[in-house]
């Protein structure tokens, strides 16, 4: 096969854009319609395998085809032909700018807010697959196309199950799927919807981390997959939120009861994870604060332990409103105040001994909690002493 062949009388093969197992992918040109697509070109030779592979590509076309998502790539048309007297079976699919999830990560790791988007786009098109029946079986970022603005779109659905058996194509005792992306009972040829969860999961630990959960051989990840856990995300990339490594976490339990109940919960909790995220997650210093204190003279003529009560308020949530910023005086809950306590904390700090009253002490690291791994802020207290 080479530049310049022309399948079927129609699809004219420009240059080609990806390789695997079953053959190649090439750019083509569709003179019928004028334009541009991929087309997935299998060669012929006449084993059972080959047979197998046919049947995988005609698999993708039903499929694929019949799943309209803005992330999951479109499939135009499915067939076979003879060229140069040999058998090529071929799929012709939309022409998707970017590149596959794994030749990206290969160049970079993305942004953390780019991660959780792609991964949410995957999500999504796990959603429309599995409300039409079908599970993906082989997540993994080869099987995934990104664009440069972090759009994703999930390709080859060659070897996913249908809740009809008649149309499941894998042979039993052959191990179906990537093993670093398996889910442990897919590898015992356990499969459901909940598979493909613990498979984004696994791209996802890839996407922010930049490694797989596990590695090794086959068998290791085998052993690795059924057995132990990844490290936690935060030991590789401290920044990462705690939501989310609890998510990954989910996503990547052994028991698939314990996943979330479905991948549009995951990709709804990414959005959530993804508001609180800014491109910029260069680790910050925590807000300051200022507060005043009473002490008598004999506490501030030694370094005593002094008790410091902190309290953090927040709006009323009877009385007020994003509408409504006038509090309401006959409110039973905050009573004419608008806010109402939120927290209360007491520290036990010491002064410099002889303290005079009316100075400003600075409380290194008792403000407000940093950003993205950066320091407390500090606490500027006003001491006032009383007789």
């Amino acid at each position: 096969m080479r530049a310049g062949t022309v399948l079927d009388g129609r699809y004219r093969l420009i240059e080609p854009i990806g390789a695997g197992g079953f053959g190649q992918v090439w750019q083509a040109h569709d003179p019928k319609v004028d334009r541009l697509v991929a087309v997935k070109v299998l060669t012929g030779d006449g084993n059972t395998d080959h047979d197998r592979q046919v049947a995988r590509f005609a698999r993708e076309a039903a499929v694929a085809g019949g799943l309209a998502h803005p992330h999951i790539v479109t499939v135009h048309d499915f067939g076979s032909a003879v060229h140069d007297g040999q058998l090529y079976a071929y799929l012709v699919m939309q022409l998707l700018p970017g590149l596959s999830l794994s030749a990206a990560l290969r160049k970079e790791l993305p942004p953390l807010p780019t991660a959780l988007y792609m991964a949410a786009c995957v999500a999504d098109a796990l959603e429309a697959a599995h409300e039409a029946g079908l599970t993906h079986r082989d997540i993994k970022p080869s099987n995934i196309i990104v664009r440069e603005d972090g759009h994703a779109t999930v390709v080859d659905f060659g070897i996913s199950k249908g809740s009809d058996p008649s149309h499941d194509i894998t042979t039993t005792g052959v191990l179906i799927g990537t093993p670093a992306y398996m889910a442990p009972e897919a590898l015992s040829g356990t499969v459901d919807y909940r598979s493909d969860l613990y498979s984004l999961g696994c791209v996802l630990y890839e996407l922010v981390t930049g490694q797989r959960p596990f590695t090794g051989t086959s068998w290791q990840l085998i052993n690795q997959h059924i057995h132990e856990q990844p490290t936690p995300l935060r030991a590789l990339r401290p920044e990462v939120p705690t939501e989310l490594e609890q998510l990954v976490g989910q996503l990547l339990a052994k028991d698939p009861r314990h996943r979330p109940d479905s991948a549009g919960e995951v990709c709804d909790l990414l959005g959530e994870i993804g508001q609180y995220l800014d491109d910029d997650l260069t680790p910050a210093k925590g807000i300051d604060l200022a507060s005043e204190v009473w002490i008598s003279r004999q506490e501030a003529s030694k370094r005593e332990l002094i008790p410091l009560r902190m309290s953090a308020y927040q709006p009323c949530p009877v009385c007020r409103s994003e509408e409504d910023d006038d509090p309401a005086e006959d409110c039973d809950v905050c009573r004419g105040e608008g806010q109402v306590l939120r927290s209360r904390r007491t520290y036990r700090v010491r002064f410099p001994a002889g303290i005079k009253d009316g100075q400003k002490v600075r409380l290194r690291g008792f403000g407000c909690t940093g950003v993205h791994g950066g320091p407390s802020g500090d606490l500027y207290v006003t001491v006032y002493v009383t007789d």
